[in-house]
């Protein structure tokens, strides 16, 4: 059994229509395809500024801590020699009283023995 074969035949107005009904849905498609390509680098570009004025905002308070830092740190911070020099003198100062307590001691002991 064959199967009975189909003849199509197109008039050229009808070619022309068909051809120009294919090619205007794929520029339609194309275009639409092109707008959201568009609409969606836009968006990142938004969301980009948007990050990159975030980031400004964020390196400048950083900016403004740190110079705060360094204006705290000479008021609050003892560098060593300071600490150690101020140590000594209080150490040598409780060693002179410590020294002068032995003697008042000492004469005490020295006034009773006689």
């Amino acid at each position: 059994m064959t199967m009975p074969c189909m003849k199509v035949e197109f008039e050229l107005w009808q070619l022309i229509m068909l051809s120009s009904m294919i090619l205007g849905a794929f520029y339609g498609m194309s275009k639409m395809l092109m707008a959201q390509s568009a609409k969606s680098i836009e968006d990142s570009f938004k969301a980009l500024r948007e990050h990159m004025v975030k980031q400004d905002e964020s390196d400048r308070r950083l900016e403004r801590e740190l110079l705060q830092l360094q204006a705290q740190l000479p008021r609050d911070y003892v560098r060593r020699e300071d600490y150690t020099q101020a140590i000594a003198t209080i150490m040598t100062k409780i060693d002179g009283v410590v020294l002068r307590v032995e003697n008042l001691f000492h004469q005490a002991l020295k006034g009773t023995q006689q």
